[in-house]
């Protein structure tokens, strides 16, 4: 009875293996969606509000210094410069961290596909190491019986 019980378990272990990895598939599925999805909420959304944002905080910056009689040159232009590449800066280090968010999404998706592949192989080395298994216990019951 043990050879079939070993054939059986082994059997089982290995269905269950192909069932987690299926699940870390659709995990692994999940986790790019959610990193490509992330970045184009950043290009479609954050960066086209921040670049609005930016352009209406150049413009008041240069009425506010036409408005107060001053020329636009020397200091006044410097000060908005300053403030451009502020603004140009910012917008670079959004742009990194949105790629490096959706790079860690894509590579954590990466590790969960390889995690279900290791996940299968477990399964198989299961049901190899039970065909082992039930064929020694046939050995040793066919000793037993035979003396």
């Amino acid at each position: 009875m043990s050879f079939f019980g070993d054939l059986l378990a082994g059997d089982a272990a290995n269905k269950a293996s192909k069932y987690n990895a299926s699940l870390m598939e659709r995990d692994a599925k999940i986790t790019e969606q959610n990193a490509e999805q992330g970045y184009k909420v950043f290009q479609q959304y954050d960066l086209p509000r921040f670049d609005y944002y930016a352009r209406k905080q150049a413009g008041t910056i240069k009425s506010q210094i036409l408005a107060s009689g001053a020329e636009f040159s020397g200091s006044a232009y410097a000060i908005a410069l300053e403030n451009q590449i502020m603004v140009d800066t910012d917008k670079d280090m959004m742009q990194y961290n949105a790629e490096i968010r959706k790079e860690a999404g894509l590579n954590d998706a990466i590790m969960k596909r390889a995690e279900a592949n290791v996940e299968r192989y477990r399964g198989r080395v299961a049901k190899t190491a039970s065909y082992f298994k039930a064929a020694s216990s046939l050995l040793t019951d066919y000793k037993t019986l035979n003396g």
